[in-house]
């Protein structure tokens, strides 16, 4: 398994300052923010684009995926110039959550709308541009759980639609024990996002149905065990990117001077068990 960064973790910098972080920490690649004001200007898209491919280009590491805020009902017109975009950085991977759930709506036509969207939309143009298209586990979302994402996929090509697996998302909402979530996603597990979170006595904000609020903060100090994570995902044969996604509020060079150093002692620790 390989180390990248999702460049949101340092949403303050400039792209020039996250490769250079990421190349200070260790990293084999970055996965880049795409938005209004990201690192890749989706209203500035082909400049932003080339300016970031010249940085990674020089730099050495791995264009590890492009992240765009989809509202899984575009048209492919207008999904077409991400997946241009992602060719000109050589990103393989374009992320996109799905739609969000509020209560009282219905999963399973939710499902079966994103479902329909994959297949007539957008994989014609992964098939194109050979690009994968990933749909991330996301809390508040109707893919909030290992199972929905599979549903929401099964059946379609898993080399052209994936799943991005984030455990520290799972805090929030249908949290599974790792083995589990890594055998469900099964052959589309193509990502996983690496962060995590703490209970807390008082938060701004307190998931429906739980007592207790959560903050994002330090692997070392989150809720997740992030060794017997990765050990799941080596035993099933993983081998991708592990991108680092913190969302707190620390410096962002602290984020992955902190975090960074766990991780790969996480993945020591499961070499030497192997």
């Amino acid at each position: 398994m390989k180390i990248s960064v999702y460049s949101l973790s340092t949403a303050d910098r400039k792209p020039a300052e996250v490769v250079a972080l990421a190349q200070k920490y260790g990293c084999q690649g970055v996965e880049w923010w795409c938005k209004e004001g990201g690192h890749v200007d989706c209203h500035n898209l082909k400049a932003s684009v080339r300016e970031v491919e010249k940085l990674m280009r020089e730099s050495g590491l791995e264009t590890v995926g492009l992240d765009p805020y989809f509202r899984c009902v575009e048209s492919a017109a207008e999904l077409e110039p991400f997946f241009s975009a992602a060719r000109i950085l050589g990103a393989r991977k374009i992320r996109s959550h799905s739609f969000p759930y509020q209560a009282g709506a219905d999963v399973l036509e939710l499902l079966k709308k994103l479902r329909d969207w994959l297949g007539e939309v957008v994989l014609p143009l992964a098939r194109q541009y050979q690009v994968q298209f990933l749909i991330e586990q996301h809390h508040y979302a109707v893919c909030c759980t290992p199972n929905a994402c599979r549903q929401a996929v099964e059946g379609l090509p898993a080399e052209y639609l994936g799943i991005i697996y984030d455990p520290g998302n799972s805090l929030y909402e249908g949290y599974t024990r790792p083995e589990y979530a890594v055998n469900v996603l099964g052959k589309y597990l193509a990502h996983v996002h690496v962060k995590t979170a703490c209970p807390v006595l008082e938060a701004a904000s307190v998931p429906a149905g739980r007592r207790y609020g959560l903050v994002f903060g330090r692997l070392q100090d989150g809720d997740l065990d992030w060794e017997a994570t990765l050990a799941a995902l080596q035993k099933a044969g993983y081998a991708g990117f592990l991108s680092l996604e913190a969302l707190d509020k620390r410096d962002s060079e602290a984020k992955l001077r902190e975090d960074i150093p766990v991780l790969k002692k996480a993945l020591e620790a499961i070499s030497q068990k192997t």
